[in-house]
């Protein structure tokens, strides 16, 4: 070989040497040297032992480089793991792109693989082989595996995916009234918090912002100078161990909603948190046996439309229905920013299942029931969903949830169909209701009001008196289960029956 590089490239060396050896021998990495020329590179690709002869790659001042499997993005956990692909104008080929093209290529017939096959192997003996191949007792370069003809066997129906919606029993505890004024914990103090939840707060009577608490030290005490937290900790226990503080506020990141909840359930807080109550069924159920094991049913999840004035008023007018209604909820979702924790699907779920209980939360509202089947498709990525909610007197609710459209359309409008009415909410702006007589309201300012304030109004109140939750938990429970079924209908492609719904 030494030969036949020298004569090539006339006695120079070539440019790169590709070591794609393995085993425990060092005659590759020495041949390497010898073959390269000047300055020249060798690349490591394989898993060869790499005892480097100093005076050879010395003397030559040769460059060392190792290539990763599969290429760019292998290793990266975003990449690989939270599907955060690299701009192909800035990296051509990726570790997806290479094997596509690979795929590609093999399907085109323009890579043939099979004289590299040297064996085939029946997949019952996959274990097998692979032992084989590993003691060394199987010499081969690649191995097929054959599948067993499943043409003549009888295919098992499959049996109808489901997600289970836990009845909530429990022995309640007497309610104790909070008096006046309501001391308020927040657990967490992000953006949402900070915007939407207690400029609200910070400005009721009969409520004091007792503590804080937050990972930081910092992030508590900028949150309770600008709002007029009595105290700033990270000492969660200490919080939950206060009898003075009448409830919690749960607004963290929503992997930690549900095992949150559940400790301030146990300490027998009245508990508010921001949806998603609940990533998983397990998370419910884990919710669900606090609720028992405590007697505190004393929960809301931050479900903020139903309480819109404007909404609420074009409901009342729309009035009772007799027959199934078929509604309609276009939310414009719009792109999120490069490096919102919301793309970490891995640990945080997935964009609908963060905000999609608010849509399905509205409908059920609107319909005065909870669904009993979900069925989801989604493009590509799952950003942009189709949502078909079922109820048990035959309406139907679509929810339509696009990340792809224009941003200056209205974020969400919302139409009701039944007995010969309509009703249309254009993105909490404006609402109309047709029927007999059509009724139009003023134009709201740009300022949409969707709830919030009536909806911690009526939470800060249900605490005072020691009287009922603004949702009832059934409700809240229906509205989890129902998010969670429309992951399960995109992996299963069918539609998901909500076990026990009522």
């Amino acid at each position: 070989m030494e030969a036949a590089v020298a004569e090539l490239t006339g006695g120079h060396g070539v440019d790169q040497v590709y070591l794609a050896a393995g085993g425990g021998s060092n005659q590759p990495v020495e041949l390497a040297a010898r073959l390269s020329r000047d300055r020249g590179r060798v690349v490591d690709i394989g898993k060869c032992r790499l005892d480097l002869p100093w005076n050879a790659y010395y003397e030559k001042e040769l460059d060392v480089r190792f290539s990763r499997s599969y290429g760019p993005g292998r290793y990266d956990p975003e990449y690989e793991l939270e599907g955060r692909d690299y701009p192909i104008g800035y990296v051509r080929w990726t570790e997806r792109r290479n094997l596509a093209c690979f795929l590609d290529l093999t399907a085109r017939g323009s890579v043939d693989v099979e004289p590299l096959v040297s064996h085939i192997a029946d997949f019952d003996d996959a274990v097998e082989t692979y032992r084989r191949l590993k003691d060394g007792d199987l010499k081969a370069v690649a191995v097929l595996f054959r599948y067993p003809d499943r043409a003549g066997e009888a295919e098992t129906p499959a049996q109808a995916p489901s997600v289970a919606v836990p009845a909530v029993t429990v022995q309640r505890s007497p309610a104790r009234a909070a008096g006046t004024p309501v001391r308020l914990a927040f657990v967490g103090a992000g953006n949402y918090a900070t915007s939407m939840l207690l400029p609200h707060l910070a400005q009721r009577d009969g409520v004091e912002l007792s503590t804080v608490v937050t990972t930081t030290a910092l992030s508590a005490a900028n949150a309770q100078r600008k709002f007029g937290f009595a105290e700033a900790t990270t000492d969660l226990d200490a919080v939950l161990g206060d009898k003075s503080v009448d409830a919690v506020f749960v607004v963290t990141r929503h992997s930690s909603h549900a095992e949150l909840t559940r400790k301030a359930l146990l300490a027998g807080k009245a508990v508010f948190v921001e949806k998603p109550l609940a990533l998983t069924e397990d998370e419910l159920a884990d919710v669900l046996a606090a609720v028992e094991e405590s007697g505190n049913d004393r929960l809301q999840v931050g479900f903020n439309r139903r309480f819109a004035p404007l909404l609420q008023e074009a409901r009342q007018r729309f009035g009772a229905r007799t027959g199934p209604a078929s509604l309609r909820y276009l939310v414009n979702a719009g792109r999120l920013q490069h490096g919102s924790w919301y793309l970490q699907q891995g640990t945080e779920g997935s964009r609908f299942a963060g905000e999609g209980g608010h849509f399905i939360d509205t409908a059920s509202w609107l319909l005065d029931a909870d669904p009993v089947s979900v069925y989801a498709v989604a493009t590509s990525g799952n950003d942009d969903l189709q949502v078909v909610l079922r109820y048990p007197d035959g309406s139907t609710a679509t929810i339509s949830y696009v990340t792809t459209g224009a941003p200056g359309f209205p974020k969400e409008t919302l139409d009701l169909v039944a007995d010969g009415k309509v009703l249309r909410l254009d993105d909490f702006v404006r609402a109309s209701v047709y029927g007999r007589k059509r009724w139009v309201s003023s134009r709201l300012p740009k300022a949409r009001d969707k709830g919030q304030n009536a909806e911690l109004a009526a939470f800060i109140k249900a605490v005072r008196t020691g009287g009922p939750m603004p949702v009832p938990l059934q409700s809240l429970v229906a509205t989890t289960a129902a998010t969670l079924a429309v992951q399960a209908g995109l992996a299963g492609g069918a539609p998901v029956t909500l076990a026990g719904a009522r």
